[in-house]
């Protein structure tokens, strides 16, 4: 088990907003995983920002506003990610993040170009969880789970050195 049962860890918006700053630029060939998904939000959050690439390297929209507030300033800025995988073990929760990204959808709060997909399994379990095609992953786990985690996600060969396991971006 990656999180606690008794207590949910409802991963701060703060938290997205540094995940997605570190992991920029996303491009239009980067797959997000968010191991744990519980509700969706992670993923709502991030697919909320993509905007369609177009092939002379830039947005195929123009945004409809262009005047710049200082709160936009303080936002993390757009990015071209449009696949998006979330994994969680609660056929309860993974339901309720498959309803959330719909509502998303259909309110068009999610651009109709991103894709997300809810898979319900351990994230263990390398037999259902295909993590080679990720090329980015949101973990938002208590500590035994970051550890239980890491070498699934960072083979040997490819870990970072990181002296503290409980402090792995």
């Amino acid at each position: 088990m990656l999180a606690p049962r008794k207590k949910l860890w409802s991963t701060p918006a703060s938290a997205i907003d540094v995940a997605l700053d570190f992991a920029q630029p996303l491009d239009h060939n980067d797959v997000v995983y968010d191991v744990g998904c519980g509700d969706g939000r992670v993923l709502i959050q991030m697919a909320s920002r993509s905007i369609p690439f177009s092939s002379d390297g830039g947005s195929s929209e123009e945004t409809n506003n262009n005047s710049t507030t200082s709160s936009q300033q303080s936002s993390p800025t757009h990015h071209y990610c449009k696949q998006f995988i979330g994994i969680e073990i609660s056929p309860e929760r993974a339901e309720e993040a498959r309803s959330n990204i719909r509502h998303a959808q259909e309110t068009n709060q999610i651009p109709s170009h991103v894709s997300i997909e809810i898979i319900c399994a351990n994230a263990l379990d390398t037999d259902l969880i295909d993590y080679s095609r990720a090329t980015v992953i949101f973990l938002y786990l208590v500590p035994r789970g970051l550890r239980l985690i890491k070498p699934i996600v960072w083979p040997k060969e490819d870990a970072p050195d990181n002296s503290n396991d409980d402090q792995t971006a």
